[in-house]
């Protein structure tokens, strides 16, 4: 069986599940046609020892940065662009939930140093109007989850449309939700000489599934391109925490009840990586101090109905702003934005 040892082997593989190429999938022992699937992660890891491979162990590649996973019956299904410092890419083509479960829930969740790269409804609309460029459809999320089950107003929709638009009125009641709630993921289409070269959907918390792609160096540009887009925003938003006294604003649609946010943060429950404990207490405000337990960072957040303000210290990381901005969105507060002295950032 081939094995994948080098940057040109890993392009190769993923060409031929692109073009349905049994043959040559079956030179690295393939039997099914697996999607390509893509990871943005944040990272503040000094060494990859630090974040070791979730499925057998890290060998590198011929291009300085890239690694293959090796020693496992899943062996050179994943492999690692961990070239840029800030924001790495890691590539899978494990079948999805399988996929998921290997890289979210047991890697990135679980190592210290590890974070989503938390994409903002601009970064999600990125390709809005641009030639050749074509949405064909929009994830919104309201999980209502501070509140108990039996009390949630929860609100859910994905709709994927083509060129035919069979219900004229989706298109009103996507835009009229869009305003209220936040967006979970999006499909976009590329075309290329009249025909579509690149489908993939993405979604908030970095992940890129490509349903479907002619060239894989083109998907490898544009993965790379939102990833640099990201890895940029961080460094304005680092940038403007250090040299501007002053705290990441969030601001949300939907207003939060603060007795069960603070039953959330006070206890670390959950993806927003929060461990705080409460210094003050107003009938519409609370005030925490605590961590971020993605690098265990000192943080400070003030918290209303509708806005957050979320101080970090100076060598803390400042992903936790768009993370919260994101969870909270999808989970109870719908549409947000994350400001900095009245200027946008993730946009």
């Amino acid at each position: 069986m081939k094995r994948i040892r080098t940057l040109s082997d890993f392009k190769d593989k993923v060409q031929a599940v692109f073009e349905n190429d049994d043959e040559k999938l079956g030179l690295y022992g393939v039997t099914t046609h697996p999607q390509l699937k893509a990871y943005l992660i944040e990272a503040n890891c000094k060494r990859l020892d630090e974040a070791p491979c979730p499925i057998g162990t890290w060998k590198a590649l011929d291009s300085g940065g890239w690694y293959v996973n090796e020693g496992d019956s899943m062996q050179d299904m994943l492999v690692l662009d961990a070239s840029r410092e800030r924001v790495w890419k890691l590539y899978s083509m494990l079948e999805i939930a399988e996929s998921d479960t290997i890289v979210i829930d047991n890697w990135i969740r679980t190592k210290r140093g590890l974070d989503h790269c938390w994409l903002s409804r601009e970064q999600l609309l990125h390709w809005e109007g641009k030639a050749q460029w074509e949405q064909r459809g929009l994830g919104l999320r309201f999980e209502d989850g501070l509140y108990p089950e039996d009390e949630a107003g929860k609100f859910s929709v994905k709709a994927w449309h083509g060129a035919n638009r069979y219900i004229p009125e989706l298109g009103s009641l996507l835009e009229a939700a869009k305003k209220t709630f936040a967006i979970h993921s999006v499909r976009w289409q590329k075309r290329n000489g009249g025909s579509v070269s690149f489908v993939a959907e993405w979604y908030s918390n970095g992940k890129v599934t490509v349903n479907r792609a002619e060239d894989v160096d083109q998907v490898l540009s544009i993965v790379t391109d939102m990833a640099l887009r990201y890895e940029n925003a961080l460094s304005h938003a680092t940038n403007l925490r250090d040299t501007k006294w002053g705290a990441f604003e969030i601001g949300f649609n939907q207003k939060i009840d603060l007795d069960l946010f603070d039953d959330v943060v006070t206890k670390g429950k959950g993806d927003m990586k929060l461990w705080l404990v409460e210094v003050e207490n107003e009938p519409d405000f609370r005030r925490y101090k605590g961590v971020d337990t993605h690098n265990w960072d000192r943080i400070l957040l003030d918290i209303a109905p509708d806005f957050a303000l979320l101080t970090i210290p100076q060598s803390g990381c400042v992903n936790a702003a768009p993370r919260i901005a994101t969870i909270q969105g999808e989970d109870n507060a719908g549409k947000t934005t994350v400001l900095f002295d009245g200027v946008e950032l993730f946009a």
